[in-house]
This record gives C-alpha cells, sequence and structure tokens, in this order.
C-alpha cells in the first residue's frame, strides 16, 4: 500500500455523520502487512465506533475469519498468499462466505486487479488512498447489505419452517381426516348392517305374524264356522230370539274370519313365496282399489320373471306406502304402476293424479329432513340394495322412481326431488 490513509478534506470528515452508538458491537477484522496502513484504517474504524481486530498475513486472516467477524477489510499484496486467495477461500467456506470482504489496496488498483477481485468473492473494492469518509460509508453499506440479507435469509428459514410445519399440520389434519371418514364409513356400514338386519326382522316378523293369524286365529274361527254349521241344523228348535242371535253371530265370525284373512295377506301375502311379485301386486291392488275407492291400473313388462325374495319383498313394500300415501295424502282417483325389468335391473314407478306436493314438503325431502316414517322405510330398502329412489311432484301429480339392481351393488342414497 501506499502512505497512511490521509484525511483529504478535514472539513469533509467532520461533515461525515455517521453515528457510532449502534456500531460497538459490530466487529470488523483488519487485515495488512503494512503496520501504519493497518493502524490507519483500524483507527478510522474505531473513531467510527466499530470494534477492529488486526491480521498481518493471510494464515491469520484465515484464522481470524474463523470468529466470525461482521466484516473484513483485506489487503491484497500479503507475504505468504495474495489476497485474492484468501478471499476465494473465505468465500467457499460454508461457516464464513457470508462475512463480506472489502479489498483495500495500493498496489492492485487498475481495473483487471479490481474484476479479478470481485469475481474471486470480494463484496467492494478501494484503491489507495482512500478516503475516511468513502472508507466508513463503503463499510456502513456492507454492513446494511449484509444486514438484509441476513433479516431476507431469517425471514426465508421462518418461511420454510412455516412451510415444513403446515405441510406436518396438513399431514396432521388429512391424516385425523382420513380416521374421521373412515370411522363415519364403518358407522354407515354399520348403520346400514342394523338397517337391513331391522328390515330383515320386520318382514320376518310379519310373515310370522300373518302365518299364526291364518294357522292359529283363523283354523279357530273356521272351526267355530264348522260347529255353528251344526247348531244351524237344529236352529228351529231355538227361540227367536236365540235364533236371530245365533244368525248375527254367524254373521260376525264370517265377518272376523275375512278380517282376519285379509290383514295376514296384507302382513305378508302368500301369493308373494308361492306365485311371485305380480300375483301378489295384483292381488293387493284388486283388495287396495276395493277399500279405497282409488282406480289403481297395474303394468308388467313383457315375460317378467321372478327375482330375488328381498327384491321382489322390497317391490311390494315400496307399492304398499306409495299407495298408502296416495290414499291418506294425495286426493287423487287413479294411480299407476308400471313394473319393468331391463337388463340387470328392475324399475318401479308408482305415479298419481294428485296436485302434488307443497315445494316446502319437497325441499324438505330434498334435504332429509323431517320425511315420514314410511319414505324413510322407502329409502332404507332402496339404499340397502343399492338401487335409487327419486320423487318429482308438480300440479299433474307425484311420481315415485325406485331402480334396483337385480343384483347386489354399493348402497345409493335417495335423490331430490324435481
Amino acid at each position: 500500500m501506499s502512505n497512511s490513509i490521509e484525511t483529504k478534506d478535514s472539513a469533509r470528515w467532520e461533515a461525515f455523520s455517521a453515528d457510532p452508538s449502534g456500531n460497538s458491537a459490530i466487529r470488523i477484522l483488519t487485515v495488512d502487512d503494512n503496520e501504519a496502513l493497518r493502524y490507519s484504517l483500524a483507527r478510522s474504524l474505531r473513531d467510527a465506533g466499530y470494534q477492529v481486530v488486526e491480521a498481518k498475513t493471510g494464515a491469520e486472516a484465515l484464522a481470524r475469519a474463523a470468529e466470525l467477524p461482521d466484516l473484513i477489510t483485506l489487503d491484497v499484496n500479503l507475504p505468504d498468499m495474495n489476497g485474492f486467495q484468501v478471499c476465494r477461500r473465505i468465500k467457499a467456506d460454508p461457516t464464513t462466505t457470508h462475512i463480506p470482504i472489502l479489498h483495500v489496496s495500493s498496489t492492485f488498483v487498475d481495473p483487471q486487479s479490481r474484476v479479478q477481485g470481485l469475481e474471486g468473492g470480494a463484496d467492494a473494492y478501494l484503491a489507495e488512498p482512500v478516503d475516511r469518509a468513502e472508507l466508513v460509508a463503503t463499510v456502513g453499506a456492507l454492513l446494511r447489505l449484509k444486514k438484509a440479507e441476513t433479516t431476507a435469509r431469517q425471514q426465508a428459514q421462518a418461511a420454510e419452517k412455516a412451510r415444513l410445519e403446515l405441510a406436518q399440520l396438513n399431514a396432521t389434519l388429512e391424516a385425523r381426516v382420513n380416521e374421521r371418514t373412515a370411522e363415519l364409513r364403518t358407522a354407515n356400514e354399520s348403520l346400514r348392517e342394523l338397517s337391513a338386519r331391522l328390515l330383515k326382522m320386520q318382514d320376518d316378523e310379519r310373515r310370522r305374524i300373518a302365518r299364526e293369524l291364518h294357522d292359529s286365529v283363523g283354523q279357530l274361527l273356521a272351526a267355530i264356522s264348522m260347529n255353528m254349521a251344526v247348531v244351524d241344523k237344529e236352529s228351529e228348535k231355538l227361540s227367536p230370539e236365540a235364533k236371530k242371535a245365533f244368525v248375527e253371530n254367524r254373521s260376525f265370525v264370517q265377518q272376523i274370519l275375512q278380517g282376519i284373512r285379509t290383514i295376514s295377506h296384507l302382513l305378508h301375502p302368500p301369493l308373494l313365496d308361492e306365485s311371485g311379485l305380480p300375483s301378489a301386486l295384483r292381488w293387493y291392488v284388486e283388495e287396495f282399489s276395493q277399500r279405497s275407492g282409488i282406480s289403481v291400473t297395474l303394468q308388467f313388462s313383457p315375460s317378467f320373471e321372478r327375482l330375488s325374495s328381498e327384491l321382489e319383498t322390497a317391490v311390494f313394500r315400496i307399492v304398499q306406502e306409495c299407495l298408502g300415501n296416495i290414499h291418506r295424502h294425495s286426493q287423487s282417483p287413479t294411480a299407476e304402476i308400471r313394473v319393468t325389468k331391463s337388463g340387470d335391473s328392475v324399475s318401479l314407478e308408482v305415479r298419481d293424479a294428485g296436485p302434488g306436493m307443497p315445494a316446502e314438503k319437497q325441499e324438505q325431502i330434498k334435504l332429509g329432513i323431517r320425511t315420514g316414517v314410511g319414505l324413510r322405510g322407502m329409502r332404507e330398502r332402496v339404499a340397502q340394495l343399492g338401487g335409487q329412489l327419486k320423487i318429482e311432484s308438480d300440479a299433474g301429480g307425484t311420481t315415485v322412481v325406485a331402480t334396483l339392481p337385480c343384483t347386489p351393488s354399493t348402497p345409493a342414497a335417495i335423490e331430490g326431488v324435481a
């Protein structure tokens, strides 16, 4: 280097208002083999409020750099290795690469040397003689840049940490959602199994009660009727009052017997097991029309074949419920039933000619709230068999369409009212 750093303009240095109050915690390593120049550099930096440590050689500079100073001023012309080599080694070390390096040289001042120094990793390059104000201003600029880079790096690390935490939270949340979904799936499966068992128990109980009514009560009434036929042969011996009571009782017995047979058939028509769905529905529709006064037409697709017992029972029960709803709510004088089999599915359509359901009721059915027991029963039967239930209602009437697979499949839900 040349002579000691001189104050080129004392007034300019005095006017330089670097506030040293915030620099006392900042430590700068000054590397120069020239005692006078090193002293001048160190004095200028200390006057600016910085802590300064000194080194004379490249090896000493590398050792001091391991102590992680905040900035290094580095001479290029050193006795053991040049400053370019020292700079490259400091920048190549991951633990010291972040330290700003300011080359200060009085020998290598040409543009090629400056380019070599900056390309070697230096952050700035000053040539002697150096103005004290310029030196301190350059150091301050490098320290601000370092602070900004440190802040950016910390923010990036914080962002990465937040990203990892968010990813972990998402993974945990996804795992919890999957766990909860699995629990709900298991609960739904258990509910469907319970619903299926309840429906089967209900059908079995209806079948049992129908059989008991037919085989026990019905047979007892039939025996009473036969005994009364024997008494009828001796009826001339009865008083007029006794004969009148006998005739009335015989009529009562016939009415009870007919009522028992009707209730038994409604609970579970024997034709459903013996002859299949078409015969059972024709009998039921005829009985329903006689009781309700509603004209019902029933159509089956050509060559309709027997279905599984479960499927035939489901269709029969849905027809029962639909006709019951028509009788109770629709005020329709007619009803139409169509049962068709196409491929691997059976379609049931029941339509009335009533005024249709109110909009509020349609919305409740669509949302699955406040539906009647009958509709819930139809929904459960259809869902258990993996079918679809659709309800359409307008001013021209209400139509219920149930589509059921002939083979078991995944349970499905009811569709909304259109």
